[in-house]
């Protein structure tokens, strides 16, 4: 997931619709941006679970592709942080990707998440938001039920 986030902010058609995204907002609104980039992802897709026993990760730049094009597509929540995080990279935003374990499951000796969630530098006060896409304005009673969290940075 970092890596495909760190790959795709450097492809012209994300920083081409992260502009898209920002273009109404006034310069160096960066709270702004951010809320206006997790909202976008949040109007433009649409979440469904992966295929049974398989862990699926979709590539942003072909996400932003298929927006591009006017379509909508159907992403669980790994794809869009990613998309999210490679968004925020675009335009200069600091992110962290944090899974996080609701049960205390274990596979051979590992801790197993179940859901992944986003962080973002807010660059004025160094505040880190939580933009989970899935939850959306319920992620306040998610985190509550939070046993395990990993923090992966996005350098």
């Amino acid at each position: 997931m970092a890596d495909y986030a760190r790959q795709s902010q450097h492809h012209h058609a994300v920083r081409q619709l992260a502009e898209r995204i920002c273009a109404g907002l006034a310069s160096k609104d960066y709270l702004s941006e951010i809320l206006a980039v997790y909202y976008f992802v949040l109007a433009k897709s649409r979440y469904m679970n992966d295929p049974r026993q398989v862990e699926l990760v979709r590539a942003p730049w072909h996400v932003v592709s298929e927006i591009l094009a006017g379509n909508r597509p159907s992403l669980d929540c790994d794809d869009m942080v990613t998309l999210i995080a490679a968004l925020l990279l675009a335009i200069g935003r600091e992110v962290r990707i944090v899974t996080l374990a609701f049960r205390s499951m274990f596979f051979a000796g590992k801790r197993q998440y179940q859901h992944v969630v986003l962080q973002v530098r807010e660059p004025r006060t160094g505040v880190w938001i939580l933009l989970d896409p899935v939850a959306a304005e319920e992620s306040e009673q998610m985190v509550q039920r939070v046993q395990a969290a990993k923090v992966w940075p996005v350098a």
